[in-house]
């Protein structure tokens, strides 16, 4: 290759290299960010309680279904260079919307504003109001029929979201150049779903101090999740009701019983022992004071259930009065027991 080949074969490479420098920068420009959206001075109300809260304090909160929102949205410029064929898309899925941009009025779910160099000299504030609506979810998991889109009931995102960008129809946008930041989203949910998923919670809660976290506890949950807390509420207060069965007995009666079956097991041993002449030279005043004495602690412990059984029987839960029968019919035994007890003593007594 001669010396002028190469040089001129330099140039060509050079200004291909210029040439896509100069694109990539054209269009590196031409995706900076135009617009910004005021956070501190935009805000939203609810037109039917009359609160007016932030942007920054409404994102992600909890609005009922029906409610009718204003949102007071201010847009500035950024200084980067704005093209004419710009516009500003307004994107919303509240019910009944109506968008007022200065003098114009629109009522779709979805516009087009801002067109041309002369809308794009001055910005005006973007109003919107809208009913929320209905928190009806679409496309829930249901085990096993993942392939089936079904709706259920629960919070679902709303959102109004304003977006940069350039169209070919007048209509929809073909190109996106900027999403404002940070987008308006929300939940829309009822007094009714609140009300059951605390319901849920509650319920779940007594369960799990009775019988501790379980894989049903999370199922449970999992349904009301996605999209039915009727039937999450409905199944938590069986749930709980069903602990009642499954809970353990107080410590303190596993400890009343174990104690009082070896003075019982310890008294009728030493009854056998000195009845069948063993224990030559035993003081049995002494075993007889403390048959007694075991007699008495006996007592102790009886009246011991007898408090359980009576905070037991006060209880709205039927089981737990079931419990406190059962604790009355276990004391009117022991009782029993420590008389035999006694008359046990009074026998060592007289047969020495």
């Amino acid at each position: 290759m001669s010396k002028k080949q190469l040089v001129f074969l330099s140039l060509v490479v050079l200004s291909c290299t210029l040439l896509f420098l100069s694109i990539g920068i054209g269009i590196a420009s031409a995706q900076q960010d135009v617009l910004k959206l005021d956070e501190d001075t935009s805000y939203v109300l609810n037109l039917e309680t009359g609160s007016k809260q932030t942007y920054v304090d409404f994102l992600n909160s909890k609005q009922f279904e029906g409610d009718r929102l204003e949102f007071n949205m201010y847009v500035s410029k950024t200084g980067n260079p704005i093209l004419d064929d710009y516009v500003l898309e307004l994107r919303t899925n509240l019910d009944n919307p109506e968008w007022k941009v200065g003098d114009d009025i629109y009522h779709a779910a979805n516009v087009l504003v801002w067109k041309g160099k002369e809308a794009h000299e001055a910005l005006v504030p973007i109003i919107l109001s809208g009913d929320v609506p209905k928190p009806i979810r679409t496309n829930i998991k249901e085990p096993g029929f993942e392939a089936y889109d079904i709706p259920g009931i629960g919070e679902i995102g709303v959102y109004v979201e304003l977006t940069v960008g350039t169209t070919k129809d007048g209509s929809t946008l073909s190109t996106i150049i900027q999403k404002l930041e940070p987008s308006m989203t929300f939940f829309s949910t009822t007094e009714d779903i609140q009300d059951a998923q605390s319901e849920m919670e509650q319920n779940l809660e007594e369960a799990r101090g009775k019988i501790g976290g379980t894989d049903l506890e999370e199922d449970i949950r999992k349904l009301s999740e996605e999209g039915h807390p009727g039937w999450a509420s409905q199944l938590s207060e069986h749930y709980n009701e069903l602990s009642v069965a499954a809970e353990p007995p107080p410590l303190m009666l596993y400890v009343i019983l174990s104690v009082l079956v070896g003075l019982i097991l310890g008294s009728a041993f030493v009854y056998v022992y000195v009845s069948r002449g063993g224990g030559k030279g035993v003081d049995v005043s002494q075993i007889s004071a403390e048959l007694d004495d075991t007699s008495g602690r006996i007592e102790e412990k009886s009246n011991a259930i007898n408090t359980i059984s009576t905070k037991f029987s006060r209880s709205e839960d039927e089981e737990k009065r079931g419990v406190a029968r059962e604790l009355i019919k276990i004391r009117a035994s022991l009782n029993e027991i420590s008389n035999e007890i006694r008359m046990i003593a009074d026998r060592i007594k007289g047969s020495r």
